[in-house]
Formats: C-alpha cells, sequence, structure tokens
C-alpha cells in the first residue's frame, strides 16, 4: 500500500523531476532529491526533506528503465497531510503530537518507534491507520 495525500491544507501540484535511473519505484512511493538532482525512494532518517510521491510506477521492463527520464511528482506544501499504514506497533489516539519513524520495507509508519522522526502524527484514525505530515 503506497502513501497517500490525506488532506492538502493548500496547493498540491505536479512537478516533474528526472528518476534515478535503472530504479523500480511503485506508484505513489515517497521520493526526495538525490545530490545529483534525480529522484530517490525516501528512506528512514534520511538527510534530505521529503519531496513528494511520485505518480508512475517504474518497472524494471520499462523501456526507459535504464535512463533518467523526467517523471510525475505529487507536491504539496509544508501544511499537507498524508495518510499512513500503521504497521509493527498499533496506532492509539496517544500518538497524536508525537513524532513516529517511517519503515521504507512496507511504505508505513511504526508509532512505536522515534530514532528517526520522519513524520509527526496529526490524527488517529485506527489501529492501523493514522494521519501525518512529513518531518522536514
Amino acid at each position: 500500500m503506497s502513501v497517500r495525500m490525506f488532506r492538502p491544507n493548500g496547493p498540491e501540484h505536479v512537478e516533474f523531476y528526472p528518476k534515478t535511473a535503472s530504479t523500480v519505484f511503485a506508484f505513489g512511493d515517497p521520493v526526495y532529491l538525490g545530490t545529483d538532482g534525480t529522484l530517490l525512494a525516501y528512506t528512514p532518517g534520511v538527510a534530505a526533506p521529503f519531496l513528494g510521491l511520485i505518480q508512475k510506477a517504474v518497472a524494471a521492463t520499462d523501456s526507459d528503465y535504464a535512463s533518467t527520464t523526467r517523471v510525475p511528482v505529487a507536491v504539496g506544501n509544508y501544511d499537507s497531510e498524508y495518510l499512513f499504514t500503521a504497521t509493527t506497533t498499533a496506532a492509539a489516539a496517544t500518538d497524536v503530537g508525537e513524532y513516529v519513524d517511517y519503515v521504507a520495507a512496507t511504505v508505513s509508519v511504526n508509532v512505536g518507534s522515534s530514532s528517526n522522526d520522519d513524520v509527526y502524527v496529526t490524527q488517529f484514525i485506527s489501529s492501523t491507520l493514522v494521519v501525518g505530515k512529513w518531518a522536514r
């Protein structure tokens, strides 16, 4: 399951960025810009700001897989909120107002861990869903 924009709370728009060559992306994966200006999948604790959600799946079988073709990225603003699946630890109302860790392997958050502080929880929905803002 990919991360989804929950409530834009301001302008949301699409920008185009070159993807990293020979890298697989799923639609809706969180991305950031690498030092060479190409998109990389967001990883926990990365020392670069979250950019947005890639709007095109990239597969190894694509004809442009090995190139740096520009792809669409949905970019929100500082107040944009995203819907996250909570895995590893069940979410609770007490998680609101806490920083939690992003889990790249499952494209989710671990509300029981705050070693990387990737996401700020703004709303509790259920034991498996929370709303949050990316820490920038």
